[in-house]
Parts: structure tokens; sequence; C-alpha cells
């Protein structure tokens, strides 16, 4: 799957995503617990993930969140340094 967010709505994904409470599912025997359905509701994906794809998805969104972050800091670091000079 790919997809395209804008960052404001990214950031409201990882939180969906970072809300689930994986420890629960996996603790929990029913067989509703092996899957959880995600929405990215602008994107009109609607996708049923077992709960190691879950997993990998978080980490996924979790490490392009601290790609952002660190990209932005580098920039923010980059500017500040060539109004310096």
């Amino acid at each position: 799957m790919e997809a395209s967010f804008k960052i404001q709505d990214f950031l409201n994904f990882r939180r969906v995503i970072n809300n689930i409470d994986i420890r629960s599912k996996i603790f929990d025997l029913s067989d509703e617990s092996d899957y959880q359905f995600i929405e990215a509701p602008r994107l009109n994906i609607y996708q049923k993930l077992t709960l190691c794809e879950l997993i990998q998805l978080r980490e996924l969104v979790n490490g392009t969140h601290f790609a952002i972050e660190l990209n932005s800091l580098l920039h923010e670091v980059l500017y500040q340094e060539s109004e310096l000079i």
C-alpha cells in the first residue's frame, strides 16, 4: 500500500495508530482481536491488518515521524548557521 499525506493528516493518522492498544489485543484470545481495521479518511484507505502488520505499520509511521522531525531540525539549524555567516 502506498499513501501520500498532508502533514496534519499524517499526524492524525499517527495518533490513531499509536492509540491502538496492541498489548490488550495480544492477550485477547478472541478472533476479532487478531485484526484491526485501519482507516485514512481523506485517502479513502480502509485496510484490515493483522497484529504483525499493525506493529510494522506503527514502526513505519513512527520512523517517518522521526525523519520528519529530524529534517525539520536540520533545516532550522542550517538556516540559523547561514544567517550567522
